[in-house]
């Protein structure tokens, strides 16, 4: 509310001398809506830095054993298509790692040349590719060496081995965010600034963040499964992921207020979720 401009001191002739004096009037457009300037007892001023910080550890903290509790949940439920042997699960961490190296080397070419290459279509059309191309490979590297067991069950330990590593580098990355976080640094400035000037609300950041590891690991499982079912398939997943990737790129050049809010911030976790139910279809038809 903007306080009424004083009037000046000739509109208001002093009172004549002995006679009563009246309490000064309220000033106008005030009446009994003033109140102290220091009294803010029903005004929503929003939270404050330290409040941010607070509910983001606090939420990074739960996160972080989210993460691990639905790689166990995965793995009972990646039971009932069990194999034979727990190899195929080690083929899938070793295909998870070679997609990692991919990422890390994509990720130092970015770095060395123009950092712009890191939004860019083409550069992640090729990563998506190449990514596919190694699962095609590790599935014709687990059809040979166990030629007798359940294509689907094949799939489903392999791809959860990929998403085990996917899932144990998220966790990671959700400690080393805590406690950057916790601790005074430009980051966690620039972090607590962002979530102030633009409102993003943490749990909502957060929720996303678990989302987004969900269809991650569906991702994996249900592309591994789809190409063990059918090695031409992997022209579908190259499809698939080249979509996730390209939802993530809409994102980065949107604020971070209007990407908790847009439905394409959702996108990783449906196109995961779609594959996941591709792949239990083509198993029941078996």
């Amino acid at each position: 509310m903007t306080p009424s401009t004083p009037a000046p001191a000739t509109s208001h002739p002093a009172p004549e001398s002995g006679a009563p004096q009246q309490p000064a009037s309220e000033p106008q457009g005030c009446g009994s809506s003033c109140t102290d300037a220091h009294d803010h007892t029903g005004h929503d001023h929003g939270p404050t830095g330290a409040d941010i910080v607070r509910s983001f550890g606090s939420g990074l903290a739960i996160v972080t054993m989210v993460i691990p509790a639905l790689a166990v949940v995965m793995l009972l439920s990646a039971l009932v298509l069990a194999p034979a042997t727990p190899l195929p699960l080690l083929l899938g961490i070793g295909l998870g790692g070679a997609h990692l190296l991919v990422l890390v080397l994509t990720s130092l070419y970015v770095s060395r040349t123009e950092r712009r290459l890191a939004v860019s279509p083409g550069l992640l059309a090729v990563r998506s590719t190449v990514e596919e191309l190694l699962r095609l490979a590790a599935v014709l590297v687990g059809a040979l060496l166990w030629p007798f067991e359940h294509p689907g069950a094949l799939g489903v330990w392999v791809g959860a081995g990929a998403a085990l590593v996917w899932m144990a580098l998220a966790t990671a990355q959700t400690v080393s965010a805590r406690r950057r976080m916790a601790s005074p640094s430009n980051w966690s400035k620039n972090a607590v600034a962002t979530f102030l000037a633009e409102k993003v609300s943490v749990r909502r950041s957060l929720v996303l963040r678990v989302l987004d590891v969900i269809g991650s690991a569906a991702f994996q499982i249900g592309a591994t499964v789809l190409i063990f079912l059918n090695p031409l398939m992997t022209v579908g997943t190259i499809v698939l992921s080249i979509a996730t990737g390209l939802s993530t790129l809409v994102l980065h050049r949107r604020s971070s207020a209007e990407r908790a809010r847009t439905p394409w911030a959702y996108a990783p976790f449906a196109v995961g979720a779609l594959t996941l139910a591709l792949a239990i279809l083509g198993i029941s038809t078996l």
